[in-house]
């Protein structure tokens, strides 16, 4: 008899194709987008959380500074931490 207790794993958040979900028997966690998946740690997701937030503050920085017209025009980028 099998004795090993088997959790089910924990969708975290989640909106269409793309979620995060938690295995509480290994500790990692699976980040799904579309067809792939990322399998990580807590350091990592809490790293790639603050690598997207501060991409998504210069996208609304590069945004802001477009001219109206919509024209292509070279954007210096902040570094990212």
């Amino acid at each position: 008899m099998n004795s090993t207790k088997h959790r089910k794993k924990v969708c975290l958040s989640g909106n269409g194709d793309c979620r995060v979900v938690f295995c509480p028997d290994c500790g990692t966690f699976e980040i799904n987008l579309g067809g792939s998946t990322i399998r990580t740690n807590y350091e990592s997701l809490h790293l790639l959380s603050s690598v997207l937030n501060h991409a998504k503050v210069q996208l609304a920085q590069i945004q802001n500074t477009l001219p109206a017209t919509g024209s292509a025009q070279q954007i210096r980028l902040g570094r990212v931490h």
